[in-house]
């Protein structure tokens, strides 16, 4: 073989590879670049969706780095779940707690539910359920205004809390009771865990190591 043929194969190689590392860097910097920018704009969704969980009530900390990982039988049926803690110079003023009752007509409602530090509901959204359309998902904010009949309500102010057609005062659907029911008495619980034990329901375990 010529010395300029070899010469020239053997550049042909060398550039081949450099080419190829420098492919390789470029897609492992894109997709560091991305998970990065996913993992910034899934907590900044988070952040805005925790805070507008407290309608009226101000707070100091970051809610995402107060998260703690707790696990109850009642509230949580064996699995971990997620307690926020928000305070105000230094003082607990409410707290954010993910719960999930297995009650519903199709079985499992994942709820998420604010209180102040009196035990009084802030606000309540169901994360998830699988209920039937047109009868149980009539409890669903794009349905009806019915989660909002939790705002304010405590142990205290309310006679029994249950359903009007339980001797309680939330309404329902004709029809359709299994499923307020079942978060009726899933809110109940968690007032009734909360107000005995406080956050000491929670765990030292942090919700994600920070990055």
């Amino acid at each position: 073989m010529k010395p300029i043929v070899k010469g020239s194969i053997i550049t042909g190689l060398y550039l081949g590879i450099l080419t190829g590392i420098c492919l390789s860097v470029i897609v492992y910097v894109h997709e560091q670049t991305y998970e990065t920018y996913v993992k910034t704009a899934e907590k900044d969704r988070l952040s805005k969706k925790m805070a507008g969980m407290l309608p009226g009530i101000k707070f100091d900390n970051d809610l995402l780095k107060s998260c703690r990982l707790y696990n109850s039988d009642t509230l949580s049926h064996g699995q971990d779940m997620e307690f926020y803690t928000a305070y105000r110079k230094g003082r607990p003023v409410a707290y954010i707690i993910r719960t999930v009752t297995m009650k519903g007509y199709a079985g499992a409602i994942e709820l998420l539910t604010s209180i102040s530090s009196k035990g009084e509901i802030r606000k309540v959204e169901i994360l998830s359920q699988h209920e039937t359309p047109g009868l149980g998902d009539r409890v669903l904010p794009a349905n009806s205004n019915w989660l909002q009949e939790f705002e304010g309500a405590s142990l205290h102010n309310r006679r029994n809390f249950a359903l009007i057609k339980d001797g309680g005062d939330f309404t329902y659907t004709t029809g359709a009771t299994v499923t307020p029911r079942a978060i009726v008495n899933a809110e109940k619980d968690l007032l009734v865990h909360f107000m005995e034990k406080g956050n000491r329901i929670i765990s030292d375990r942090h919700c994600q190591e920070d990055d």
